[in-house]
Protein backbone atom coordinates (compact mmCIF):
# COMPACT_ATOMS: atom_id res chain seq x y z
CA UNK A 1 0.00 0.00 0.00
CA UNK A 2 2.46 3.08 -1.33
CA UNK A 3 1.81 6.15 1.07
CA UNK A 4 4.86 8.27 -0.47
CA UNK A 5 5.85 7.57 -4.01
CA UNK A 6 9.67 7.55 -2.81
CA UNK A 7 9.58 5.97 0.45
CA UNK A 8 12.31 3.49 1.59
CA UNK A 9 10.93 -0.08 1.85
CA UNK A 10 10.74 0.21 5.70
CA UNK A 11 7.34 1.65 6.68
CA UNK A 12 9.05 4.36 8.62
CA UNK A 13 11.54 6.51 6.72
CA UNK A 14 13.97 8.84 9.44
CA UNK A 15 16.73 11.11 8.94
CA UNK A 16 17.34 14.45 7.27
CA UNK A 17 17.75 12.68 4.28
CA UNK A 18 14.46 11.93 4.38
CA UNK A 19 12.50 14.80 5.15
CA UNK A 20 11.00 14.76 2.24
CA UNK A 21 9.55 11.58 2.81
CA UNK A 22 6.17 11.28 5.42
CA UNK A 23 6.69 8.63 8.46
CA UNK A 24 4.18 6.24 8.17
CA UNK A 25 3.22 4.22 11.05
CA UNK A 26 0.14 1.58 12.10
CA UNK A 27 -1.64 1.34 15.15
CA UNK A 28 -1.13 -2.13 15.19
CA UNK A 29 2.32 -1.81 15.95
CA UNK A 30 1.64 1.65 17.93
CA UNK A 31 2.33 -0.53 21.49
CA UNK A 32 5.69 -0.72 20.79
CA UNK A 33 6.05 3.05 19.64
CA UNK A 34 9.57 4.93 19.96
CA UNK A 35 10.13 8.17 20.04
CA UNK A 36 12.20 9.80 16.76
CA UNK A 37 14.14 12.72 17.28
CA UNK A 38 13.30 16.15 16.42
CA UNK A 39 15.03 16.52 13.01
CA UNK A 40 13.28 12.38 12.28
CA UNK A 41 9.71 13.64 12.92
CA UNK A 42 6.78 14.99 10.26
CA UNK A 43 5.32 18.35 11.68
CA UNK A 44 1.47 19.81 11.27
CA UNK A 45 2.07 20.83 8.47
CA UNK A 46 3.85 18.16 6.43
CA UNK A 47 1.15 15.54 8.05
CA UNK A 48 -1.53 17.49 6.30
CA UNK A 49 -0.37 18.15 3.23
CA UNK A 50 0.24 14.35 3.34
CA UNK A 51 -3.38 13.40 4.61
CA UNK A 52 -4.97 16.00 1.62
CA UNK A 53 -3.76 12.86 -0.46
CA UNK A 54 -5.57 10.29 1.59
CA UNK A 55 -9.53 8.86 1.25
CA UNK A 56 -11.35 10.76 3.15
CA UNK A 57 -12.30 7.56 5.31
CA UNK A 58 -9.47 7.45 6.67
CA UNK A 59 -8.81 8.64 10.17
CA UNK A 60 -5.04 9.43 10.82
CA UNK A 61 -3.22 11.22 14.10
CA UNK A 62 -0.03 12.80 14.08
CA UNK A 63 1.45 11.03 17.40
CA UNK A 64 5.08 12.59 17.97
CA UNK A 65 6.12 13.15 14.95
CA UNK A 66 4.44 9.72 13.59
CA UNK A 67 1.81 9.29 11.22
CA UNK A 68 -1.04 7.10 12.78
CA UNK A 69 -3.93 5.01 10.86
CA UNK A 70 -6.38 4.00 13.04
CA UNK A 71 -7.74 0.75 12.39
CA UNK A 72 -11.86 0.77 11.72
CA UNK A 73 -13.91 1.49 14.18
CA UNK A 74 -16.34 -0.90 15.88
CA UNK A 75 -20.33 -0.36 15.12
CA UNK A 76 -20.41 0.00 19.29
CA UNK A 77 -18.11 2.41 18.88
CA UNK A 78 -19.71 4.36 16.45
CA UNK A 79 -22.98 4.45 18.32
CA UNK A 80 -21.61 5.85 21.40
CA UNK A 81 -19.81 8.16 19.85
CA UNK A 82 -23.31 9.26 18.08
CA UNK A 83 -24.99 8.73 21.18
CA UNK A 84 -22.25 11.50 22.71
CA UNK A 85 -22.62 14.28 19.82
CA UNK A 86 -26.46 14.19 20.31
CA UNK A 87 -27.31 14.19 23.98
CA UNK A 88 -24.47 17.20 23.81
CA UNK A 89 -26.05 18.91 20.55
CA UNK A 90 -29.42 18.04 22.30
CA UNK A 91 -28.31 20.21 25.86
CA UNK A 92 -26.92 23.04 23.72
CA UNK A 93 -30.25 23.72 21.78
CA UNK A 94 -32.31 23.85 24.92
CA UNK A 95 -30.15 26.21 26.55
CA UNK A 96 -28.38 28.20 23.85
CA UNK A 97 -24.81 27.78 25.55
CA UNK A 98 -22.28 28.99 24.04
CA UNK A 99 -19.88 26.37 23.73
CA UNK A 100 -20.33 23.82 21.32
CA UNK A 101 -19.87 19.89 20.46
CA UNK A 102 -18.24 18.13 17.23
CA UNK A 103 -17.46 15.14 16.22
CA UNK A 104 -13.63 14.91 17.07
CA UNK A 105 -10.56 16.61 14.74
CA UNK A 106 -7.20 17.08 14.89
CA UNK A 107 -6.40 19.29 17.85
CA UNK A 108 -2.80 20.93 18.67
CA UNK A 109 -2.03 20.04 21.75
CA UNK A 110 1.08 22.27 23.48
CA UNK A 111 2.94 19.67 25.49
CA UNK A 112 3.60 17.75 21.48
CA UNK A 113 4.48 20.47 18.72
CA UNK A 114 4.63 18.01 16.67
CA UNK A 115 1.25 15.69 17.93
CA UNK A 116 -2.10 16.35 16.15
CA UNK A 117 -4.39 13.65 18.14
CA UNK A 118 -7.90 13.44 17.38
CA UNK A 119 -10.13 12.69 19.93
CA UNK A 120 -13.86 11.26 19.28
CA UNK A 121 -16.26 14.29 20.15
CA UNK A 122 -14.50 17.59 21.44
CA UNK A 123 -16.48 20.53 22.94
CA UNK A 124 -15.08 23.73 21.85
CA UNK A 125 -16.02 27.05 24.16
CA UNK A 126 -17.12 29.03 21.49
CA UNK A 127 -18.78 28.50 18.24
CA UNK A 128 -15.94 28.53 15.21
CA UNK A 129 -15.66 31.34 12.94
CA UNK A 130 -13.91 32.24 10.18
CA UNK A 131 -12.62 29.55 7.34
CA UNK A 132 -12.91 25.84 7.85
CA UNK A 133 -10.42 23.92 8.98
CA UNK A 134 -9.31 20.32 9.84
CA UNK A 135 -7.52 21.60 13.11
CA UNK A 136 -8.79 22.29 16.85
CA UNK A 137 -6.85 25.08 18.57
CA UNK A 138 -8.96 24.35 21.95
CA UNK A 139 -11.41 22.00 23.30
CA UNK A 140 -13.02 22.45 26.46
CA UNK A 141 -13.99 18.71 26.81
CA UNK A 142 -12.21 15.58 24.60
CA UNK A 143 -13.99 12.57 24.82
CA UNK A 144 -11.93 8.79 23.97
CA UNK A 145 -14.17 6.33 23.33
CA UNK A 146 -12.14 3.79 24.13
CA UNK A 147 -10.62 0.44 21.58
CA UNK A 148 -8.31 -2.45 21.82
CA UNK A 149 -5.46 0.32 20.63
CA UNK A 150 -5.96 2.44 23.42
CA UNK A 151 -3.74 1.36 25.92
CA UNK A 152 -2.66 2.36 29.63
CA UNK A 153 0.22 3.63 27.94
CA UNK A 154 -1.97 5.74 24.90
CA UNK A 155 -4.44 7.15 27.67
CA UNK A 156 -1.79 8.35 29.78
CA UNK A 157 0.12 10.46 26.91
CA UNK A 158 -3.17 11.49 25.56
CA UNK A 159 -4.24 12.59 29.14
CA UNK A 160 -0.82 14.41 29.51
CA UNK A 161 -1.22 15.91 26.29
CA UNK A 162 -4.96 17.23 26.35
CA UNK A 163 -4.18 18.45 29.64
CA UNK A 164 -1.66 20.81 28.10
CA UNK A 165 -4.62 22.49 26.19
CA UNK A 166 -5.07 25.60 28.16
CA UNK A 167 -8.95 25.96 28.39
CA UNK A 168 -9.30 21.81 28.84
CA UNK A 169 -11.28 20.90 31.69
CA UNK A 170 -12.20 17.61 31.33
CA UNK A 171 -10.73 14.90 29.84
CA UNK A 172 -13.33 11.77 29.66
CA UNK A 173 -12.93 8.07 28.34
CA UNK A 174 -15.71 5.72 27.48
CA UNK A 175 -15.54 1.60 27.51
CA UNK A 176 -17.29 0.21 24.34
CA UNK A 177 -16.72 -3.24 26.45
CA UNK A 178 -18.54 -2.29 29.52
CA UNK A 179 -20.65 0.41 31.32
CA UNK A 180 -17.84 2.61 32.41
CA UNK A 181 -16.91 6.14 32.00
CA UNK A 182 -13.80 7.59 33.72
CA UNK A 183 -13.83 12.02 33.90
CA UNK A 184 -10.42 13.20 33.91
CA UNK A 185 -10.45 16.69 35.67
CA UNK A 186 -8.38 19.86 35.99
CA UNK A 187 -9.90 21.55 38.83
CA UNK A 188 -8.44 18.00 40.81
CA UNK A 189 -4.79 17.93 38.96
CA UNK A 190 -6.11 15.39 36.48
CA UNK A 191 -7.66 12.47 39.64
CA UNK A 192 -10.18 10.17 37.69
CA UNK A 193 -13.67 10.46 38.67
CA UNK A 194 -15.13 6.88 37.41
CA UNK A 195 -19.09 6.14 36.90
CA UNK A 196 -20.18 2.83 36.46
CA UNK A 197 -24.00 2.50 36.50
CA UNK A 198 -25.98 2.93 33.71
CA UNK A 199 -28.20 5.10 36.14
CA UNK A 200 -25.29 6.79 36.72
CA UNK A 201 -24.85 10.46 35.30
CA UNK A 202 -21.63 11.75 33.28
CA UNK A 203 -21.51 15.48 35.15
CA UNK A 204 -19.44 17.50 33.77
CA UNK A 205 -19.27 20.93 35.39
CA UNK A 206 -16.69 22.87 33.12
CA UNK A 207 -19.75 22.87 30.85
CA UNK A 208 -22.79 22.88 33.40
CA UNK A 209 -24.07 19.77 31.55
CA UNK A 210 -24.52 15.79 32.43
CA UNK A 211 -25.61 12.91 30.48
CA UNK A 212 -26.79 9.91 31.89
CA UNK A 213 -24.87 6.70 31.01
CA UNK A 214 -28.04 5.20 30.03
CA UNK A 215 -27.87 7.55 27.26
CA UNK A 216 -24.33 7.67 26.26
CA UNK A 217 -24.97 3.60 25.72
CA UNK A 218 -28.45 3.50 24.47
CA UNK A 219 -28.67 1.19 21.36
CA UNK A 220 -26.23 -0.80 22.61
CA UNK A 221 -26.24 -4.31 24.67
CA UNK A 222 -24.65 -2.50 27.55
CA UNK A 223 -28.19 -0.42 28.23
CA UNK A 224 -30.06 -3.24 27.24
CA UNK A 225 -32.21 -1.08 24.65
CA UNK A 226 -33.79 -2.30 21.39
CA UNK A 227 -35.43 0.25 18.84
CA UNK A 228 -38.71 1.64 18.91
CA UNK A 229 -40.98 -0.23 16.96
Amino acid sequence: MPFWPRRPRSRRATGKSHRAQFVVHFMVQATMRTRLKPDEQLTIEEFLAFTDTRPQEERWELIEGVAVLNPSPTNYHQIITGNILNALLNLKARREVNWIPLLGIGTRVPASVNSLPQPDVLVLELSPSGPATAVAEEAIVLFEVLSKSNTRADQAWRLKVYGSIRNCQHYVTVAQDRARIVRHDRASGWQPVTFENVDARLDMPAIGAAIPLSEVYRWTPLAGATEPS
